[in-house]
């Protein structure tokens, strides 16, 4: 009960203080550092995906035109706005799930800066506020489901834009509902546990690649307490663990380096959903090296490279 009050008073501060204001699609970036890796490799990625840099992935959008879909009929969760390429081709679908008490502002900042690198986003509002983590778990596969649903749908906005891969990514008790979709779930096969909780779980037998970032001074879903357990207990999974200053919103909009944190999960979503290797050493290569040396970014960092 006392965790549940402290989330309710963190979040509630949260809405009060965090205005969103939608990003506009950018043009593809020519980008200013050296390529890295080769597309040759990686023929699932669309065509219109460039070699990333680290400008590339830091700026708020990448190479993709974007555009948003609001879902009419929400099938076993509350709400969503699908956000898409509108370039031809069919992506990898992501779902994101808020926590306690949250809604689709969330995360909001995540969705188009992941499908203007070619994922087909479901941001999620769940059923209630209040709705536990496994609840979420059960909502980030219903909307997994009709997003793969809504894609085969002649006359949809995203019909023929999903290919059939699905990840997720949440924060809080979404974040633990997001590891409840990779035990369960075998359609998922990635997720980025934002800073996450679900108390009394194992997760041990999850192999999907998992990116857990949590919040060094988070008073709510400590590190010690969840991420780092699950990711001790996960030996068959590729795994990444960082954690960054902040406390339990440092995952949210408005809150963090959204630079960091969006080239870190466009980086493992490309690597996991399209196994495009050219995003690899921004995760486990020369190219990260800048961020996890820095105590002012990273706090804490671990991984299973290479991977």
């Amino acid at each position: 009960m006392a965790v549940l009050i402290a989330l309710a008073a963190t979040l509630t501060s949260a809405l009060l203080t965090v205005s969103v204001t939608p990003t506009a699609a950018a043009e593809r970036p020519s980008g200013s550092m050296s390529a890295v890796g080769s597309a040759t490799e990686n023929a699932a990625v669309p065509a219109a995906i460039p070699d990333p840099t680290t400008a590339s992935l830091e700026a708020t959008n990448g190479p993709l035109a974007t555009a948003t879909y609001t879902v009419p009929h929400p099938n076993g969760y509350g709400s969503g706005t699908i956000t898409y390429p509108t370039a031809g081709g069919s992506y990898p679908g992501v779902v994101l799930m808020p926590g306690y008490q949250g809604t689709q502002q969330n995360l909001q900042w995540l969705a188009p800066r992941l499908a203007s690198w070619g994922f087909v986003v479901i941001n999620v509002g769940t059923l209630g506020l209040g709705d536990d983590p496994a609840s979420r778990g059960r909502q980030i596969s219903a909307a997994g489901t009709q997003l793969l649903s809504l894609g085969s749908t002649t006359g949809n906005p995203i019909y023929g834009k999903v290919n059939g891969t699905l990840g997720a990514a949440g924060h809080s008790m979404g974040g633990g509902g997001v590891m409840a979709a990779l035990r369960d779930d075998s359609r998922f096969k990635a997720g980025v546990p934002l800073a996450p909780y679900n108390p009394s779980q194992n997760f041990s037998g999850v192999t999907d690649p998992t990116f857990f970032m949590t919040c060094q001074s988070d008073p709510v879903a400590h590190a010690n307490t969840y991420a780092l357990p699950w990711y001790n207990s996960m030996s068959r999974a590729e795994k990444l663990f960082v954690e960054v200053p902040g406390d339990h919103l440092c995952p949210m909009t408005g809150y963090g380096n959204k630079a960091k944190q969006g080239k870190w999960m466009v980086s493992f979503f490309s690597r996991w959903l399209y196994g495009d290797t050219r995003f690899s050493p921004f995760l486990c290569g020369a190219a990260r090296e800048a961020d996890k040396n820095n105590p002012s970014l990273v706090t804490r960092w671990q991984d299973t490279c290479p991977f």
